[in-house]
């Protein structure tokens, strides 16, 4: 099997080395990664400038960085660097969760997985929600995941590879099909891990006014509503310890 690995965290992505591991015990990955940290960028391309693609190592990983966002790392990946198409495209495993629609929307996590999805390749984002100390240290400070996070980690990981594994032997992916993995906190491999449709959010203020007048991000997630037809949502299935995939489709009528 063989595999395309990007992400929105960048090369220096403390979770990178973890994952790209766990895929290469599955298949043949091939990474493509931005040169820096890309997320929050959506479905952005550098339409505007050239976009460089340089050389890198990893873990022991190598590795090809892109100067440009998510979307153009498996765009120029898809059409220029890799000799065939891969088998699957994976993004992830992205430092923080990715849930709920129309905030998924601005992930560079899921940008990746829609840029294949819509070359029609089966396509993965994956992403784990961390403790704040945890979110800290590995997104803000760039820094080792440490002992207690890597436990889980590795879990989150090794679990992911295995079903995107097993998905891609089974096949059947619709065109223009994205599945979102969010796995919890304190994922392991007793967790309970469960299908769920991403849930319906209402948008709220995402700035704070700085003392200078100027306005600084600052996460936040409107109110959700439960699944139309009773079916567990991402937000819901993580606020339970629950690890779960959600089935979008790009080019839904």
């Amino acid at each position: 099997m063989r595999l395309l690995l990007s992400n929105d965290d960048g090369i220096d992505s403390p979770f990178l080395p973890a994952f790209a591991a766990a895929l290469t015990g599955v298949a043949d990955v091939e990474i493509v990664v931005p040169a820096r940290e890309q997320s929050w960028i959506g479905r952005a391309y550098n339409r505007h400038a050239a976009v460089a693609v340089g050389e890198a190592e990893v873990g022991g990983f190598k590795c090809r960085t892109v100067a440009g966002t998510p979307s153009d790392c498996v765009n120029i990946a898809l059409s220029h660097l890799l000799p065939e198409p891969p088998d699957a495209v994976v993004s992830g495993l992205n430092i923080g969760q990715n849930v709920a629609l129309p905030l998924l929307w601005s992930s560079g996590t899921f940008a990746a997985a829609v840029e294949a999805a819509g070359w029609g390749i089966p396509a993965f984002a994956c992403s784990m929600r961390l403790l704040k100390k945890f979110y800290e240290i590995c997104r803000l400070r760039r820094e080792p995941p440490p002992d207690e996070l890597r436990a889980h980690l590795e879990a989150a990981s090794e679990h992911a590879a295995r079903y995107i594994a097993d998905c891609v032997s089974r096949g059947g992916f619709a065109f223009g099909e994205v599945r979102n993995l969010n796995y919890p906190a304190g994922f392991s491999e007793e967790s309970e891990f469960s299908e769920c449709v991403p849930a319906r959010a209402k948008l709220a203020p995402l700035y704070v006014k700085n003392p200078d007048g100027t306005y600084g991000f600052s996460y936040a997630m409107g109110e959700t509503a439960p699944s139309p037809d009773g079916r567990p949502t991402d937000v819901e299935c993580l606020n339970a310890g629950i690890a779960c995939v959600s089935k979008i489709f790009i080019n839904a009528g």
